[in-house]
Formats: structure tokens, C-alpha cells, sequence
């Protein structure tokens, strides 16, 4: 076909990978030294990627993952940390409770991010037990960090989806301080999500489609034909990490396990191959169309089986580490090397779907850029629906 190259992805089997049980009290308490030192941090958050946390030792225990205290802190360095970092978080907030009407009156950029944080929180989540009621303290203090975070991180400010982030945070460490700097650690490392240029989240639907046409080639190949190979229905998984298509505890749970930062680079891309290849025989042979797919992805909201697809992800993982040929930008966005990276034509044609993959040259169209081994339209998206804010109890 025109456009097109056979170029196989010669892959292995695909094998099973199992999940175990959350990780408990006692293998919580047996992980640290006398004085509070976690003991093997690298075997913790594997065991933590493995089945994540007990539901009632999360606040213990996320506050590692994100960066507020270091695992290799004691018992007594963390509660002075906790202190600092308490009184520095209420100076923060001081800063823009003092300013008065008179002042936001000339102060156009506190305005517009004061009320866009109002408009937000006023919808986020409201649904979950934890957040309902006309004055409930905890919409409050939903509101009060994320204004604090204004006064952080001025240059960045407040951007919609950031209430969907902070939610289940507070709803776990039930106090600002505690959820503020777990906030600020989350943030951290998903800060490009929130470029006003988009051009993080252009750079990560680029990789997952390096990735999709990899693993799934029938299924990209399908989109590329079907005007959805840039994978803009996938934009809310990415931006807020899935925070719209699972239940309370499920995000909780995955949160977690993508915090520990295993198996790989960018885990979470592999996710959203997995939810792909489960979903491709539906997509491809109802032969849906952009707006089909666009809808049957929305409608998938609260349905996917998060722990089966953790387990296909790691599943295709594996399969491409265990090839011998990988695009360089795979190997790059999953941060996974093989020795020989060439991509010799096969003489049956035939890829480890039995598909013919894209070629990854194929040549930009002239409304598209490149962005790393794959064009990304430069039509603006939107980036949460005012319908999609409030999620599942």
C-alpha cells in the first residue's frame, strides 16, 4: 500500500503475569530499622508495584512514594521535617488569605486563578461520600491547597485537572499540610502534563503510539485509517493519570503502583496499550469511526478491570524486552535497551499480530508536526469536559 513498509516486530509469546496482595502492617513494620529507616527501599516499591497498599497504611506510606519524606529518614528527622514543612505551608496560605478585595481588584492573574480553583473544586469529586454536603470542612481545604500551590508555584499557577489529582490525596492524609506537600510531589512528576503548548502531552501520545504500533500494529494501523491514529481519545487518561475511569480505590491503587516508578519508564503508556489491545477486536470489527471510538472510550468509564490490565501491561512489557528489534523511540519512552535495533523487511510480512505495521518515516501531512517518531495534529483539544469532572464514589 502507498505510505506504507512491511516491518516486523518479531515479538514473544505473550505470557501471563500475576498480581499479588496489598502490601500489609507487618511487612510495613519489619521494612524499617529501630530509629525508622526503611531497611530496602528498592524491594519495598517492589512489593508495592506488585499489589500495592493496604488501604488504612496509605497515609503512612505515600508520603515515601512522593517524595515528602526520604526513605532513608528516621522516625525523629521526619517529624521535624513535618514541622518545617508545616509552618512553611500556613505562611504560604497567610500570603493570599491577606490579600483584600481591593487588591484582587487590581490583581488579575490571583482572580482568574481563584475563581477557576472555585469553579473546580465546587465539581470535583462531590459524588464521594468524603466530599458531599452543601458545607462540607473538606471542600474547603480542597480549595485552600490548591490556592497555596498558586502561591508555590506562581509560574505555573493552578490548570484544570489538578483538582482530580489532589482529591484522593486529601481524602488519604485527611490534613492540608500533609496532603499540600504530598500534592507538590505528585505535581513534580507530572509537570509537563500541564504545558500551556500541550507539547507534553503531544510528546506522550507520540510515544504511545511508537509503542501501540509495536505491540498492537493491527490496531494502529486500524486508526492511522480511521483518522485517529494521534490517539486524542486517550488525551484524559494521560493528563489526569486515569483519574476519570476508575472508582475511588481503584486510582488509588494504580496511583501507587505508578509511583513506585516499576517496571519501567512511562508504565503507565503501557497501561493504556493494554486497555487498547483488550478493546481492538470491538473497535475494529464494528468498524467505528472517530467519534465512535471517541464515545465507546468515554463509555468505558468505571468498566475497565484495573487489575487485569496491570497484568497485560507488564505481560507486553515483557514481550518487548524480550525482542531483539525495538524503534529507538520505543526503547527511549520505555527506557528499555535491546542489542540489535535494526528493522530488516520480512519476506512474509507478518508481525506478531499478524498485521503490517506503519512505517514509523511515514511523512508528516501538511497540518501536522513532528513529534518524536510520530506527527501529532496541531488542532487545539480540550482538555477536560465540564461533564467529565465529578467521578465515582
Amino acid at each position: 500500500e502507498p505510505g506504507f513498509e512491511v516491518v516486523v516486530r518479531t515479538l514473544p509469546k505473550r505470557t501471563e503475569v500475576k498480581r499479588g496482595s496489598p502490601l500489609g502492617h507487618e511487612e510495613w513494620a519489619l521494612a524499617h530499622d529501630p530509629e525508622g529507616r526503611v531497611l530496602n527501599e528498592d524491594a519495598l516499591k517492589q512489593r508495592i508495584f506488585r499489589g500495592g497498599i493496604a488501604s488504612e497504611l496509605r497515609r503512612e506510606v505515600w508520603p515515601f512514594l512522593l517524595g515528602y519524606y526520604s526513605f532513608s529518614s528516621t522516625y525523629k528527622e521526619r517529624e521535624a521535617l513535618r514541622k518545617k514543612l508545616k509552618d512553611y505551608y500556613y505562611r504560604m496560605k497567610l500570603q493570599w488569605k491577606s490579600v483584600s478585595e481591593d487588591q484582587e481588584s487590581r490583581f488579575a492573574d490571583f482572580r482568574e486563578r481563584k475563581n477557576l480553583v472555585e469553579k473546580d473544586v465546587s465539581r470535583t469529586d462531590r459524588t464521594h461520600s468524603f466530599y458531599q454536603g452543601e458545607n462540607n470542612a473538606k471542600i474547603e481545604m480542597l480549595n485552600d491547597i490548591l490556592m497555596t500551590y498558586c502561591m508555590y508555584n506562581f509560574d505555573l499557577g493552578y490548570v484544570q485537572g489538578m483538582s482530580d489529582l489532589l482529591s484522593p490525596i486529601l481524602m488519604v492524609m485527611e490534613t492540608e499540610e500533609d496532603s499540600f506537600w504530598c500534592f507538590v510531589g505528585f505535581i513534580k512528576r507530572v509537570m509537563s502534563n500541564f504545558d500551556l503548548d500541550q507539547s507534553g502531552m503531544k510528546k506522550q501520545l507520540a510515544q504511545l503510539y511508537d509503542i501501540l504500533a509495536v505491540a498492537v500494529p493491527k490496531l494502529a494501523i486500524y486508526l492511522e485509517e480511521h483518522e485517529s491514529g494521534n490517539l486524542y481519545f486517550c488525551f484524559r487518561w494521560l493528563l489526569v493519570l486515569f483519574k476519570r475511569e476508575f472508582k475511588c480505590e481503584e486510582i488509588m491503587r494504580l496511583w501507587e503502583v505508578l509511583w513506585t516508578d516499576l517496571p519501567c519508564k512511562n508504565f503507565h503508556l503501557l497501561l493504556c496499550v493494554a486497555i487498547l489491545d483488550h478493546e481492538k477486536d470491538l473497535l475494529i470489527e464494528n468498524n467505528y469511526g472517530l467519534n465512535e471510538i471517541l464515545k465507546h472510550v468515554n463509555d468505558m468509564c468505571y468498566r475497565i478491570d484495573l487489575e487485569r490490565m496491570l497484568s497485560t501491561a507488564e505481560a507486553i512489557l515483557e514481550q518487548l524486552r524480550g525482542s531483539t528489534k525495538l524503534p529507538e523511540s520505543v526503547q527511549e519512552a520505555l527506557g528499555i535497551y535491546v542489542v540489535d535495533t535494526s528493522s530488516p523487511v520480512d519476506t512474509n510480512g507478518v508481525a506478531s499480530d499478524g498485521a503490517k505495521p506503519l512505517d514509523e518515516r511515514q511523512a508528516a501531512s501538511p497540518n501536522s508536526v513532528r513529534t518524536g517518531e510520530r506527527t501529532c495534529s496541531t488542532s487545539s483539544v480540550e482538555v477536560l469536559s465540564d461533564g467529565d469532572v465529578e467521578a465515582s464514589s
